[in-house]
Order: C-alpha cells, then sequence, then structure tokens
C-alpha cells in the first residue's frame, strides 16, 4: 500500500478511536500516524515496533553512564566472572544488552549486572553493529 493511502486510513482509524472513547488506542496511533508522515516507517510493510517507558530511558541512561545514573553499574574487564557468586559456585554470564563500546553483562544464577566496555572497533555483533544508512 502507498504511504499516502496508509495515512488517510490511520486518520480515519484514529478518529474512529477518537469517537468511541477509545485513548489507550490512540495515543500510539499518533506516534505511528507522524513517524508516517515524516518518513520515519520506511520498509515495505510499513511496520512500527516502539515500546518505550520511563524504565527503558533509565535502563539506557545507566547502560551509557549518564547522570544521574552514571554510577548504576560497575565497570568490570572484558571476561570477568561475576564478583557477587562465591568462587567455587560461580554462575553462567550472559549478555543481556550490547551497545557501541560496551555490553551489559548479567549472572545467570544470582543476577548481578555489572558494565563490560569496550573500544567501537572491537564489538561486532548484537545492537552494536552500525545500521546502514
Amino acid at each position: 500500500m502507498d504511504r499516502a493511502s496508509l495515512l488517510d486510513m490511520v486518520q480515519r482509524l484514529g478518529e474512529e478511536f477518537r469517537r468511541r472513547g477509545m485513548r489507550t488506542h490512540l495515543a500510539p496511533l499518533r506516534i505511528y500516524w507522524l513517524a508516517l508522515q515524516h518518513g520515519l516507517v520506511r520498509d515495505e510493510r510499513h511496520a512500527l515496533a516502539l515500546t518505550l517507558s520511563e524504565e527503558t530511558v533509565v535502563e539506557w541512561l545507566k547502560l551509557l553512564q549518564l547522570p544521574p545514573y552514571q554510577h548504576a553499574y560497575r565497570v568490570r574487564p572484558a571476561g570477568s566472572a561475576c564478583p557477587s557468586c562465591p568462587a567455587e559456585e560461580r554462575g553462567e554470564v550472559s549478555a543481556e544488552r550490547t551497545f557501541p563500546e560496551g555490553r551489559k553483562m548479567v549472572c545467570l544464577e544470582c543476577r548481578s549486572a555489572w558494565l563490560e566496555l569496550t573500544p567501537k572497533s572491537q564489538l561486532r555483533r548484537g545492537s552494536d553493529k552500525p545500521v546502514p544508512r
């Protein structure tokens, strides 16, 4: 479907949501309409997956070490074992999230979390890969 036709349908749906008092559905539809209107939805299916919350924003501030959360996670060397588990009981460690120049590591045994920071040039997987433009 072409973008103009989809915009028209989204607008009609929004009017109907408003008429029926469906406010919880109207807010995300408005965001979708804005993304379509400004060319931010580019694939052939016009998909937009958007899940943001206060919790998500705070977590990204912690991961990127931005105030006031710059000290929320300890920074440990790459390949570190869990700093909280006793040596004889250390659980498996997993990268929960990757980002440019680092990753958030989590102990699967005790759920302790920390950051391992690495120069961007050494990371080659996950969400740290540059997005093609």
